[in-house]
């Protein structure tokens, strides 16, 4: 195979490879900001039902004082009863009674109602403790293997990076530009070909060029992509060996 075009399949390796690790050397930043995101909203849940904990209380004890308030102006309006001089006024501290005594009960009602919740709110409230206390064991195994995978990736990127340009130093300038012009608007500056057929663009290879291309002997670049061709025997063929008769006939 030609000289050139073995660096180049070399080079385009390790420019996949390290374009792989860049990738996912920035990706893992993604994975644990990902997961400190879902730890907020826990957290921000866990806040909420303590607020909303807190907040039953306070409509506890307001309702509480209420009664208490309604408790005295019953006593209030009880010992009037026993001053007043008219059936009339009698009547109407006892009306303010009744209302005292409905006020109570609303407010009695509305305490059974919050301890009732509070059932719930607590249930919500150890939920979120629970998925809290898991997600931050979580994230700090995320975080020490995000940690351990990127010093893994940057020394391996590092080799990559110091054989990519040992293999450019290798190559022919006028290839080298082309290949980093391809590579630059396709991605993939290299592409096999098989059966006569570019595998990158599915266009067919004239015969010559088929021909020239399996032998190995020069770089070649495809009409329609422009991509640098090399050949890509399928995993059953035989190895072709040139004998030593032919070798004398060709010459």
């Amino acid at each position: 195979m030609n000289t050139d075009l073995e660096k180049l399949i070399a080079l385009s390796k390790a420019d996949e490879a390290t374009a792989r690790l860049n990738a996912e050397i920035a990706e893992l930043p993604k994975r644990v900001a990902a997961i400190e995101t879902k730890l907020a909203r826990t957290k921000a849940q866990l806040e909420a039902a303590k607020k909303a904990i807190a907040d039953d209380a306070a409509e506890k004890r307001k309702q509480e004082s209420a009664i208490s308030d309604q408790q005295g102006k019953i006593s209030k309006y009880r010992d009037q009863q026993l001053a007043v001089k008219t059936n009339d006024q009698y009547k109407a501290l006892t009306h303010e009674v009744q209302f005292a005594e409905e006020a109570i009960r609303k407010c009695e009602d509305r305490i059974l109602e919050l301890m009732l919740d509070s059932e719930e709110r607590e249930k919500a409230l150890k939920a979120a403790e629970l998925e809290l206390k898991a997600e931050t064991v979580e994230i700090e195994k995320e975080k020490t293997e995000a940690r351990e995978r990127t010093a893994i990736d940057e020394a391996e990127l590092k080799e990559w990076q110091a054989k990519r340009e040992v293999l450019r130093a290798g190559v022919g300038d006028s290839f080298l530009a082309h290949y980093d012009r391809v590579v630059k608007g396709r991605r993939h500056a290299l592409a096999g070909a098989r059966d006569q057929i570019c595998l990158a663009c599915n266009v067919m290879l004239r015969p010559q060029t088929y021909n020239e291309l399996r032998s190995g002997e020069k770089l070649i670049t495809c009409d329609s992509c422009g991509r640098i061709l090399y050949y890509d025997a399928p995993a059953d063929e035989p190895v072709r060996e040139t004998s030593p008769a032919a070798q004398a006939s060709a010459r």
